[in-house]
């Protein structure tokens, strides 16, 4: 895994239930090179399964029970956003 280099670059700051691909795309599109998606937990992504999605040109993460999307990226962003994983408890 790459580190990103944080000198001299516009960032888009995490902010709650705003962190989707379409918005972060957009920021990138206005100039920020360092994007951050929302905040997902633990327990949350560990009940997901990785999926292309052929259709959209995008690799989501989905919900095992649910289907629900977790987390979705794309090429476009490679190299420029941040994961945020969170835990209610590190121990």
């Amino acid at each position: 895994m790459e580190k990103i280099d944080y000198r001299n670059k516009h960032i888009l700051a995490p902010m709650v239930r705003v962190g989707t691909l379409p918005f972060r795309i957009l920021a990138a599109e206005y100039g920020a090179d360092i994007t951050y998606g929302e905040e997902i937990v633990d327990h949350k992504i560990v009940k997901c399964y990785r999926q292309i999605n052929e259709t959209l040109g995008t690799v989501d993460f989905l919900e095992k029970e649910t289907n629900d999307v977790i987390f979705r990226t794309c090429n476009e962003e490679r190299h420029r956003v941040v994961f945020q994983l969170g835990t209610a408890n590190a121990l």
